[in-house]
């Protein structure tokens, strides 16, 4: 009768659904209209899959419980800011005109979710040289040299001044301003001399334009952030059982023990501990799967879950186990290290489960 008890008690332990990879936000059992219900409610990303939602039929409390419906509800979000980008762009001159030339009046924004129309903010330009380089030109100066005795180029100056710059003798051409008689001759008097010069002048020159500009204006972000599901499980109450003669009942009791032997076993080699993903806020979303920690040698090793946590997890001990292992400090390897916790005294009076987290970021040197 004792081996007998042991079993219906895991009997009863092995009845109870277990969520395939889920943990529901709520879980309520009701009577509605009639009807037993049980009504459990998850929240998911838009990526996960729901069909890993629904337990298989299971009993209950003295009721056979099957999957009645899933209904589905997205969680939208809507969010909006105001936003600003810096463009820049290469121009031959420095004219606004020039400049406006290669500037969109608005420009579209779509990035990291957020989308929407900026506008050019005129007052932002701000426009600087992208480089010098020098160039060369010719200065040239004309003087005339009037009543010159002989058309000789000693009577001109061979540099001229212009604007600072000193510029030497080019050319030199003569007219005849006045003639007289020698013996009986016609001879020039009087000359005028041209006089051309010039030099070589130099400046720094941009090689073209560099401006900045500022768009400005209003980006939103919209879109379903979560979808809640709710799965509701109709039960219908279990019929009392058929009593049965003495002789079959003892070979039932007789199978039954041997059963109860082999699940004894199998319950003190069960995980006792639960692994689960946790989200961006913290909680514990998914669970990752279930092993088992040695009181004498307590230790996890999350490299040999079939899947491995993307970031931020957290383990789920039974509260008796968390009691033997006060004090006790568990390894946890991961792809890139281990992590330690100590396991903190629990309360005389708590009987809640023992969780702490594992952090990503968060590992030493050694391996396990």
């Amino acid at each position: 009768m004792r081996r007998l008890a042991v079993f219906l008690s895991l009997l009863c332990l092995l009845s109870i659904p277990v969520s395939a990879a889920y943990i529901p936000e709520s879980s309520v059992t009701e009577n509605r209209d009639g009807r037993q219900l049980i009504i459990k409610t998850y929240q998911l990303s838009p990526e996960d899959d729901p069909s890993e939602l629904v337990d298989e039929p299971f009993d209950l409390e003295g009721y056979h419980y099957e999957h009645l419906e899933t209904v589905k509800e997205d969680q939208t979000f809507h969010d909006s800011k105001a936003h600003t980008e810096t463009v820049t762009v290469t121009t031959s001159s420095d004219s606004l005109a020039a400049i406006l030339e290669q500037l969109a009046p608005t420009m579209e924004y779509s990035k990291d979710g957020y989308s929407g129309v900026l506008t050019l903010d005129h007052t932002t330009l701000q426009t600087e040289a992208a480089g010098y380089t020098t160039k060369y030109y010719t200065i040239t100066d004309t003087k005339q040299f009037t009543g010159l005795p002989r058309n000789d180029p000693s009577y001109v100056p061979t540099t001229t001044v212009k604007d600072g710059k000193t510029l030497s003798l080019s050319n030199i051409s003569w007219a005849v301003t006045g003639t007289g008689l020698a013996d009986d001759t016609l001879v020039p008097t009087s000359y005028t001399a041209t006089a051309t010069y010039q030099a070589t002048g130099s400046r720094s020159a941009a090689t073209g334009y560099i401006t900045t500009a500022t768009y400005t204006g209003e980006i939103t972000s919209e879109g379903i952030g979560s979808v809640q599901y709710t799965v509701t499980y109709l039960g219908t109450m279990l019929k009392p059982e058929f009593s049965i003669g003495l002789p079959i009942l003892a070979l039932l009791a007789a199978g039954l023990a041997l059963l109860a032997a082999i699940l004894a076993f199998l319950y003190l080699r069960r995980p006792n501990a639960a692994i689960y993903a946790m989200n961006a806020k913290g909680v514990a979303y998914k669970k990752l799967g279930r092993q088992r920690i040695a009181v004498r040698n307590p230790k996890l090793d999350f490299t040999k879950l079939k899947e491995y946590p993307a970031g931020d997890s957290s383990v789920e001990l039974k509260n008796k186990l968390a009691r033997k292992l006060a004090g006790r400090i568990i390894s946890i390897r991961l792809y890139d290290g281990v992590r330690t916790h100590l396991v903190e005294p629990i309360d005389g009076n708590e009987t809640e489960n023992y969780w702490f987290a594992v952090k990503d970021e968060d590992k030493e040197g050694s391996e396990l």
